[in-house]
């Protein structure tokens, strides 16, 4: 689909059609990590379908905890390649999994 053809939604819709807020919608263009394909003359930001797949990679990113800013550099190609991020990542979840299993043993022992 040509980027003329392709349909464009305000921010409104477009949060509406991805589930994030606007805000976040907003948050995100003022960061550099998701900018509008265009402005409408009254100054509406229009995200395109295509769009999608790249707030899709953010949140993705965002939900297993990386920063924006390491989303940032990692989207840009400006951290090191992707796996060896995820993998950093995943290794950070399992240290903070044992550290929680270490705090909730005692509780568990509580029989509460």
């Amino acid at each position: 689909m040509n980027e003329t053809a392709e349909k464009l939604f305000k921010a409104r819709e477009f949060a509406r059609l991805t589930g994030v807020t606007v805000r976040a919608l907003h948050h995100y263009d003022r960061l550099g990590l998701l900018k509008p394909s265009r402005y409408s003359h009254a100054g509406d930001r229009l995200y395109r379908e295509s769009d999608v797949a790249r707030l899709e990679q953010i949140v993705a990113l965002k939900f297993i905890g990386f920063s924006l800013r390491e989303i940032k550099n990692i989207l840009k190609g400006r951290s090191t390649d992707l796996a060896t991020a995820l993998q950093r990542q995943r290794e950070a979840i399992e240290d903070k999994r044992r550290r929680l299993q270490q705090a909730i043993s005692p509780l568990n022992a509580l029989n509460l």
